[in-house]
């Protein structure tokens, strides 16, 4: 996420052409000039805001599209986080989400616009307060909330003139249509939430689990009976990196029904999951990697030790 609400608000760029359609995000940046998260100061826009921490979240409660959202942790009470949208038609713009969070949460919004009576140097800034209630999801959509306009100097920021109490599509029936940008964002409490179903630009953004890979190996794929192999487990990401989640061992003879393990096992300090396993016949193993908060279960493929039975020591002959 980015804190560029100064630069945005001095630029107003034409939001550029984006592909309709809903997409599947795994973290908080969409790939979007146009629709992306960002965070600012509650009382002003132009003061530095607070970046949050973000994660994948089951849920809350049932998410309003898939089965994950994205969470907001806020590093302290002040600071909004939300979507900010560029528009090029006051009128028609009508960006939206959803947001909860189990204890409440107070969020505000700003748009900045240009429109047709506005002064060279100057900009249109709405500000209003908004909150949601603990216990759902909520749908929050800018274009239906009342702000209070007011003209300002982009250099200065200093107030130029009222401009009363309207919902964008009021103002830009009364001072003329024109492009710009909304942002609006959660957490001035201090309190955690989750987005999900960010839509704006003709784009829709559904945040889900990161898809994981689980691999195992084993010490040696022959085995006399008795002895132990040492089975060995690795999760890692679309980049590759070692995630370190935990991972259930299930086995089975070949042919026959997978048993799982009763314990999960952790991962060492190099992120890989071991465990030593006697074996007394010919065994398939795997790993089960449990769901998770982020990601969906899944399992690795299948190794097969093969058991051959000791060898019977030698009978002495009596002379």
């Amino acid at each position: 996420m980015t804190v560029a609400a100064v630069a945005l608000v001095c630029t107003l760029p034409v939001a550029p052409a984006q592909a309709d359609g809903v997409q599947t995000l795994t973290g908080p940046a969409t790939g979007d000039a146009s629709v992306y998260l960002t965070y600012v100061d509650c009382t002003d826009l132009f003061a530095p805001g607070t970046a949050p921490a973000s994660r994948l979240n089951l849920g809350p409660f049932d998410a309003p599209m898939g089965r994950r959202s994205l969470g907001l942790v806020p590093g302290g009470p002040g600071s909004a986080s939300g979507p900010v949208v560029f528009f090029d038609s006051l009128a028609s713009a009508d960006p939206s989400f959803s947001v909860a969070s189990t204890g409440g949460s107070t969020g505000t919004s700003y748009v900045v616009v240009v429109t047709p009576d506005t002064p060279p140097g100057a900009a249109w800034l709405a500000t209003t307060t908004l909150s949601v209630p603990s216990g759902g999801w909520t749908q929050v959509s800018p274009a239906q909330l009342a702000y209070d306009w007011t003209l300002i100097d982009l250099a200065s920021h200093a107030a130029l003139q009222p401009g009363g109490t309207a919902t964008t599509g009021e103002f830009a029936a009364t001072h003329g249509d024109g492009q710009g940008l909304v942002v609006t964002g959660f957490g001035c409490n201090g309190g955690a939430f989750n987005l999900d179903a960010v839509s704006g630009d003709g784009s829709t953004f559904d945040f889900e689990g990161v898809a994981l890979d689980t691999s195992v190996s084993v010490s040696r794929e022959q085995a006399v009976a008795g002895e132990s192999v040492t089975i060995t487990g690795r999760v890692t990401d679309p980049n590759a990196r070692t995630t370190g989640d935990p991972l259930v061992l299930e086995s089975r003879t070949p042919g026959g029904a997978w048993r799982a393990d009763d314990a999960p096992v952790l991962v060492g300090p190099d992120g890989v999951a071991r465990v030593d396993v006697p074996v007394t016949e010919t065994t398939e193993f795997r790993w089960h990697r449990p769901e998770s908060q982020y990601a969906d279960e899944g399992w690795s493929g299948a190794v097969t030790v093969t058991v051959a039975d000791a060898l019977e020591p030698v009978a002495a002959t009596e002379k």
